[in-house]
C-alpha cells in the first residue's frame, strides 16, 4: 500500500476519533463535572505521550525564553478551548457542537491577517460567508434560536481560544517537534485545570458515586478520549501531515461535523430500538428507528453547506493551478531514489548537510533551502561548509546557524561523528570539502548525493546527480516537491533556492533554457520571495575595494582575438593590494562576455597554495572540456580548475589550450 494511501486512512481514522469525542464527552459529563473530566483525560494523554517521547526519543528541553508561548498557548487551548467545550455540551448537541467548533479553521486567516499580516483571499471569505449560512439553517428553528444562547456562546469563545492558540503557536520555534509541543502544552494547561477543579467543582467530584456504574462508565469514556482523540488521533494526524503536508491534512478536519452527526444519528436510533425492544414492540424494526432518529433535513443541508463553506475558503483557484504545474513537473528523480531518501530522513535523529569549499551563492541555497525544510519537520539538522562564504550573503536566511569547519575544527568532528544522515550537496568529489573528506569517508551514516555537476565520485547511498538541471538549488526544490513537501516550502526556503538558482545561472543568463526553471521561479515568487530585493543584495552590495579591484580587472583584462577569449589574472600581491576578501572576485569572470565577439572568459587566481582557474562561455562553446585539462570539470558554459605550476606556466598552458580547443 502507498505511503499516500496510508495516510488518507490515518487522517480520516483521525477524523472519526474526534467526531465521536463531542458524543464521548456529552456522555460523560452527564457524571463528571468539565473542568473534571478534562483534567483526567489530558493527564491520562500527557502520560501516555510522554513515555511515547521517552522511548522514542523525540521529547526536546524546552528552553526558558520559549516558556511564555507555552504558558499562552496551553491557557488558550486546552484549557480556556477544553473548558467551554465541556461546559459547552451541557447546554448544546454535539453535533452543534462540532459544526461550531469547525469555524476554527475558517476564522483563522482572518485572525492571522490582523495579527501576522498574513494574505486574506477572496475564497477566504466567501467560504466563511457560506458556512455562516450554515450555521444559521442548523441552530434556528423557524427563525428561532433551537440552541442554547449559553452554549453557543461558550463555543464561540472556544472557537476565539482555538485561534489564539494558532497563533501562538506559530512563535514556537520550529526546532521543537509536534510531540514536544503537545506533551509540554497539556502538562502546562494542568496549572490552569487543577485548580479550577479545586475551586469550582470539588463539592461535586466528591459527591460522585463511584460504586455505581455509570460513574464507572462514564470513566471509562474519558479514558477513551483520552487515548483516542488525544493519542492515536494525535498521532495518526501527525503521521498524515508528515507524509501529505499540513495543507491536504487540514481538509480532512472538515468531515468532524459530518462524522458526530452520523455517529448521533447512529446512537438515536440504536436507543429508540432498545427501548421497543424493553417495550415489546417487536413490530417497530430497527431500520424503522433509524428513519425516526434521523435530524431534521434543514440539518442535514446546513451541515452540507458548512462542510462545502469550509471547503471553498481552503480553495485558491490560481495556487492550485500553479501547484499542478509544479507537480507535473519533469520527475527526472528516480521514485526509489526519493521513497529511500524519505525513509532515510524519517529515521534520522542528527541530519548534517554540506557544502563545498569557497561556498557559493549555489551551495549555500541548497543546503539552507533543504535546512529550513528539514527544521519544518522537527528534525535536528545542521549545514556545515569548509570555510567562510562571502559577507554578500550573510542575509541568507538561517546563515548565521551555517558551521564554518576551519573556525572550530574539534567541534566540527564531534558533529560529523554524530551524524546519522549525511547530504553531499553541489559538489561531485569529496575533494571539495577539503579536511571534511576524511571525516565523511569514515562516517557510518546514510549519505545522500544531490549534486549538478559532471561524474560523480562519492560513495553514497542514494545518488541524485543531474548535470543538465541549472543548479544544485533548483535539484533540491524538485527533491523537496518529490516528496510531497510543496506546501510546506516556506518563505525562508524559497529564498536560499531562488538564490541558488539566480547566482549559478548568472541572473539566468546560461544554463537557463528549460522552460520548466520558469515555473518554479513562478513558485518561488508566490512563496514571498522579492527576486529584486535578493539581485540587489547578492550583486549590487560592493565594498569600495571590491568595486576597485573590479575596475583594475577590467583594465588589466587580456582579450585573445583569434580564439575569441578573454583572460584576467590576478596574482596574490594584486588581491592583497585591494583588501581581498572571500567572494570579492565572485562573478567577475562573466563581465568579458559583455564584449563583441567574445565568447569565451577565464579568470586565473594565486591563491596561497595553487593557482583557481574559471571558466565561463556563452551559447554552444564548452568550456568544462578546458577545465578538464587543469584536473577540474563542471557544466558546459561554466567550469572550474586547478593549477601546480609557476604563474607562467599556468598561463602557457592556458593560452594553448583556449586557441587549441
Amino acid at each position: 500500500m502507498k505511503k499516500q494511501t496510508i495516510a488518507i486512512i490515518a487522517l480520516v481514522i483521525a477524523q472519526i476519533f474526534w467526531g465521536a469525542s463531542y458524543l464521548m464527552s456529552d456522555f460523560a459529563l452527564k457524571v463528571f463535572p468539565a473542568a473534571t473530566l478534562v483534567s483526567i483525560r489530558i493527564s491520562i494523554a500527557a502520560v501516555v505521550l510522554g513515555i511515547v517521547g521517552l522511548v522514542t526519543g523525540q521529547l526536546k528541553k524546552i528552553e526558558f525564553r520559549d516558556w511564555k508561548y507555552f504558558l499562552l498557548a496551553a491557557f488558550a487551548e486546552p484549557f480556556v478551548y477544553f473548558l467551554c467545550e465541556a461546559e459547552a455540551l451541557n447546554h448544546v448537541s454535539p453535533t452543534i457542537a462540532s459544526v461550531m467548533l469547525s469555524f476554527i479553521p475558517l476564522l483563522t486567516p482572518i485572525f492571522a491577517f490582523f495579527f501576522l499580516k498574513e494574505k486574506v483571499t477572496l475564497m477566504n471569505v466567501l467560504g466563511i460567508v457560506v458556512s455562516v449560512v450554515g450555521v444559521l439553517m442548523i441552530i434556528l428553528d423557524g427563525g428561532e434560536l433551537s440552541a442554547d444562547v449559553l452554549g453557543i456562546l461558550l463555543l464561540f469563545i472556544a472557537v476565539l481560544a482555538s485561534i489564539v492558540y494558532t497563533l501562538v503557536l506559530r512563535k514556537i520555534p520550529e526546532r521543537y517537534n509536534t510531540l514536544t509541543v503537545v506533551f509540554f502544552m497539556f502538562c502546562t494547561s494542568l496549572l490552569f485545570f487543577v485548580p479550577t477543579m479545586l475551586v469550582r467543582e470539588l463539592p461535586q467530584v466528591m459527591a460522585i458515586d463511584w460504586a455505581a456504574d455509570n460513574t464507572w462508565n462514564a470513566f471509562g469514556a474519558i479514558v477513551g478520549l483520552a487515548l483516542s482523540a488525544s493519542c492515536i488521533a494525535f498521532l495518526f494526524f501527525s503521521y498524515g501531515v508528515r507524509a501529505i503536508g499540513p495543507t491536504r491534512a487540514n481538509v480532512f478536519n472538515n468531515i468532524q461535523p459530518g462524522v458526530t452527526a452520523i455517529l448521533a444519528w447512529i446512537i438515536g436510533a440504536i436507543g429508540l430500538y432498545q427501548a421497543a425492544l424493553q417495550c415489546e414492540a417487536i413490530d417497530k424494526s430497527f431500520f424503522v428507528c433509524v428513519k425516526e432518529a434521523a435530524p431534521e433535513w434543514i440539518m442535514i443541508l446546513g451541515i452540507v453547506v458548512v462542510v462545502a463553506g469550509m471547503f471553498i475558503s481552503q480553495m485558491n483557484v490560481k495556487q492550485q493551478i500553479l501547484k499542478f504545474k509544479v507537480i507535473m513537473l519533469s520527475k527526472i528523480i528516480k521514485e526509489d531514489y526519493i521513497v529511500q531518501s524519505r525513509r532515510f530522513i524519517d529515521n534520522a535523529n542528527k541530519i548534517l548537510l554540506t557544502g563545498h569549499i569557497s561556498p557559493d551563492g549555489d551551495s549555500l541555497g541548497a543546503t539552507l533551502g533543504l535546512y529550513h525544510l528539514l527544521k519544518q519537520l522537527g528534525k535536528d539538522v545542521i549545514v556545515m561548509v569548509p570555510n567562510r562564504y562571502p559577507a554578500f550573503f550573510s542575509w541568507m536566511p538561517g546563515i548565521d546557524k551555517v558551521f564554518v569547519m576551519e573556525e572550530n575544527k574539534t567541534e566540527a568532528v564531534k558533529v560529523i561523528k554524530e551524524a546519522d544522515l549525511i547530504f553531499c550537496m553541489d559538489y561531485n568529489t569529496l575533494d571539495r570539502v577539503n579536511g571534511m573528506k576524511p571525516l565523511i569517508e569514515q562516517s557510518k551514516a546514510k549519505k545522500i548525493l544531490i549534486d549538478h555537476h559532471l561524474d560523480p565520485n562519492i560513495n553514497c547511498d542514494v545518488v541524485i546527480s543531474h548535470p543538465e538541471v541549472s543548479s544544485a538549488s533548483e535539484l533540491v526544490f524538485r527533491f523537496m516537491c518529490r516528496m510531497g513537501f510543496y506546501q510546506e516550502v516556506s518563505l525562508e526556503s524559497a529564498e536560499c533556492i531562488y538564490t541558488g538558482m539566480m547566482t549559478d545561472t548568472g541572473g539566468f543568463t546560461y544554463n537557463s533554457n528549460n522552460p520548466e526553471i520558469y515555473i518554479i521561479i513562478k513558485a518561488l515568487l508566490e512563496k514571498g520571495v522579492d527576486k529584486d530585493a535578493i539581485y540587489n543584495k547578492v550583486f549590487h552590495t560592493y565594498s569600495e575595494d571590491r568595486l576597485r579591484l573590479l575596475g583594475y580587472c577590467l583594465n588589466k583584462m587580456e582579450i585573445i582575438p583569434e580564439c575569441n577569449a578573454a583572460i584576467i589574472v590576478l596574482t596574490q600581491e594584486e588581491l592583497q593590494r585591494f583588501n581581498y576578501k572571500v567572494g570579492d572576485t565572485e562573478g567577475i569572470v562573466n563581465m568579458p562576455l559583455q564584449i563583441e565577439n567574445v565568447n569565451k572568459s577565464v579568470l586565473v587566481r594565486e591563491d596561497k597554495t595553487q593557482i583557481k582557474l574559471s571558466f565561463r562561455s556563452q551559447g554552444d562553446v564548452a568550456v568544462n572540456t578546458m577545465a578538464e585539462k587543469f584536473g577540474g570539470g563542471g557544466h558546459k558554459n561554466a567550469a572550474g580548475g586547478e593549477s601546480n605550476q609557476s604563474m607562467a606556466e599556468t598561463l602557457d598552458k592556458l593560452r594553448r589550450v583556449l586557441i587549441n580547443g
